[in-house]
């Protein structure tokens, strides 16, 4: 069992295992669709678009780990929390490439195809990986690749260049989602009712909001650049 894991409840007859886990992880899942659909634009911005799809499948991934990963899985089996992670791999790929396309202007072209290959390569060795070992450790490694080192480190650069909003809040929201792992590795809880993952899904969903207003504000500088 883990550490000071949420009590299984009983709605009718239908039994919820570990229910504010779940509860958290689905106010991680409308942060994500929220911020999806009020970043809905017609923009052109190839990063933009990419980042808004990253914070939808992350949205996606929360929800299949709520439903199959924690509250139903007696009815399934422990495989069949890979479902979560294909999809939690494919959420972080999305933003891998938008902080290429957001900064490639400031890079040579045959450092930015560098940069493609590199994480293509990596992401198809997460996903090797991952049906080898079925283990959520890939998907954590291959977060802090995506995230921690590819994310961050271009758009710092790209912020000591340019200043850009988008820039700064994707190193902001990573930085609030860094705090989510250490709670949960350090399984910082304060009771069986809410845990270490609950207390990492709802600094998530902060993390996730953060991200949003980067969004939100590129999309607005696009808007007066064009106007």
């Amino acid at each position: 069992m883990i550490p000071y894991q949420n009590p299984t409840i009983y709605l009718s007859n239908i039994r919820i295992d570990e229910p504010i886990t779940v509860l958290t992880d689905l106010i991680v899942v409308c942060v994500c669709v929220f911020a999806f659909f009020k970043t809905s634009t017609s923009t052109s911005s190839k990063s933009v678009n990419l980042y808004r799809w990253f914070l939808l499948v992350t949205g996606l991934s929360t929800l299949v780990s709520a439903v199959i990963g924690h509250a139903f899985l007696y009815a399934f089996s422990f495989n069949a929390k890979i479902f979560g992670w294909v999809t939690g791999i494919a959420s972080v790929i999305f933003a891998q490439f938008a902080a290429i396309s957001h900064t490639k202007s400031l890079f040579k072209p045959n450092t930015v195809n560098l940069l493609i290959i590199l994480n293509s390569i990596e992401v198809i060795l997460a996903f090797i990986l991952l049906f080898y070992f079925n283990s959520f450790v890939v998907v954590e490694i291959h977060s802090a690749i995506g995230l921690i080192v590819t994310v961050s480190i271009l758009e710092y650069v790209n912020y000591q260049h340019s200043k850009s909003e988008l820039s700064k809040h994707m190193l902001l929201g990573i930085g609030v989602a860094v705090l989510a792992i250490v709670c949960h590795v350090l399984k910082l809880a304060i009771s069986v009712w809410f845990n270490h993952m609950d207390l990492s899904h709802l600094i998530i969903a902060i993390a996730i909001y953060i991200m949003y207003l980067g969004i939100k504000q590129e999309l607005k500088m696009n808007t007066l650049s064009h106007s």
